[in-house]
């Protein structure tokens, strides 16, 4: 009985040296997990092949059969058979993750191929290898611990990486990336390129008109009478039949402005004309008073004489001086009112040259005001365009158009096409590509014309 205790304690010591014993287990692993060398060598059917990037947890159960005798008799023993027990190799055992090179390493058994195999191949191989290095058996245990996620990009809601699960396909990928971005999110985008649209087209128009209306003060400026249809116009584009109405109503503005005009250069010269005709009938009048004073004085001479020589009283010479009083009082009226219509002809005169002055400076005051607001509807117009232009681009409808893996190999990256049903393996990489139709028509994002300068031409104040 001491001898079988002493034969049971040197195994236990031997065996907690070489790996440490498994306390508390009561069984062995199940001999249907066990590996042999004559072990499958392809993955069974809906086994998942490893791929690079996969953690895998190996534990090792080192097989020993211990020797045990039967008691006979009190003084002697006899062999009763082989106990076989099992102790965990943690020296072996742990994580290993599957390297670049599609192979792990494994401490004193060497490196072992497996990106591509299942794991009933690789337990077989671990478990020979295992056999030749350590000259016994054991039972291997190989799980999957993590596996490499997949990797979506493109055209969907949301990219990143995403767990692999066993049989998982594109569609599955894409499901987990939030389906193709179609537009959705980029509401507010479009419906700002919309407005900015509006603006621009708006900002056309507006350009359109003050152009129409500068040749319309133009040909006021020129005398001219009809208006010049601006080139600028052909580049601007849009409805032809806006510009055709623009022009018309000018048209018939500078017909209406012409005719006022006329008609203030008539007032003027007749009111000129009717000072005039005054001045001359005051002058008449005041040659009648002359006249009819030096007719008075060359009597009151005459009856002067005669009263100094007693023919005629002192009456009649105070009646005809009395008339001489009133004859000059009224000379002097005229030579009043003369005066009064000669200072009214003169600003009758000057009222047609001040009035051309006033039309030229109130035109060139009105163009320089166009000019300004050309100018300021142009970079409107620009703006307008940038913005829709960079609108455009961010607010593009995505249409899957096709599908792009990226997988790990041994002898690198490798890419090829795909479709909405292939499967994808742990590491992969999907590329989404996309289709993308703009939410803003770029028919309108035409360019913004420029207007020509005005020409250096001085205009003098009464030129029409």
């Amino acid at each position: 009985m001491l001898a079988i205790v002493r034969s049971c304690a040197t195994v236990l010591v031997a065996v907690a040296m070489a790996g440490g014993v498994v306390l508390g287990q009561t069984s062995p692993p199940s001999p249907a997990q066990r590996s042999t060398p004559d072990a499958a060598r392809t993955a069974s059917p809906g086994e998942p092949s490893l791929e690079i990037g996969d953690k895998l947890k190996i534990s090792f159960y080192e097989t020993i059969d211990v020797g045990a005798a039967k008691q006979g008799s009190r003084d002697k023993s006899e062999p009763q058979g082989v106990l076989r027990t099992f102790y965990q190799r943690t020296d072996l055992g742990g994580d290993y993750t599957v390297e670049p090179d599609g192979a792990i390493s494994i401490p004193m058994l060497g490196r072992f191929a497996v990106q591509g195999r299942g794991l009933e191949e690789l337990r077989a191989d671990i478990a020979v290898s295992f056999m030749s290095m350590m000259g016994r058996s054991a039972n291997i245990e190989v799980k999957i611990a993590e596996r490499a996620p997949v990797y979506v990009l493109g055209a969907v809601k949301n990219p990143g990486s995403y767990k692999h699960v066993p049989g998982m396909i594109v569609l599955h990928a894409v499901a987990l990336a939030g389906g193709l971005d179609r537009g959705e999110s980029n509401l507010t985008s479009v419906i700002e390129g919309v407005r900015e649209m509006e603006r621009l087209r708006s900002a056309t128009v507006q350009v359109k008109q003050l152009l129409v209306r500068r040749a319309r003060l133009e040909a006021e400026r020129d005398g001219a009478s009809s208006l010049s249809v601006p080139v600028q116009l052909a580049s601007l584009g849009g409805e032809e039949a806006v510009a055709k109405t623009f022009i018309a109503t000018e048209n018939t503005i500078l017909r209406a402005e012409q005719a006022r005009r006329m008609q203030q250069v008539r007032e003027v010269a007749s009111k000129a004309d009717s000072v005039r005709n005054e001045v001359e009938a005051l002058r008449r009048k005041l040659e009648q008073a002359d006249a009819q004073r030096d007719m008075r004085l060359e009597r009151l001479s005459d009856l002067q004489k005669l009263k100094d020589k007693g023919w005629v009283t002192s009456n009649n010479v105070v009646t005809l001086r009395t008339e001489l009083s009133d004859i000059e009082a009224r000379r002097q009226d005229y030579l009043v009112e003369i005066a009064q219509a000669e200072t009214r002809l003169a600003d009758a005169e000057e009222a047609g040259p001040r009035l051309s002055s006033e039309d030229a400076a109130n035109l060139a005051k009105a163009i320089a005001a166009i000019d300004r607001e050309i100018t300021a509807a142009q970079e409107t117009m620009t703006s307008a365009k940038a913005l829709a232009t960079v609108l455009q681009r961010t607010s593009s409808v995505a249409q899957a158009e096709g599908y792009e893996i990226v997988r790990q190999s041994r002898e690198g990256p490798q890419t090829f096409q795909a479709t909405e049903t292939s499967s994808l393996m742990p590491g992969d990489v999907l590329k989404v590509i996309a289709k993308t139709t703009s939410a803003v028509s770029p028919s309108l994002l035409g360019p913004a014309p420029q207007s020509e300068p005005p020409q250096n031409r001085t205009y003098t104040l009464n030129e029409r």
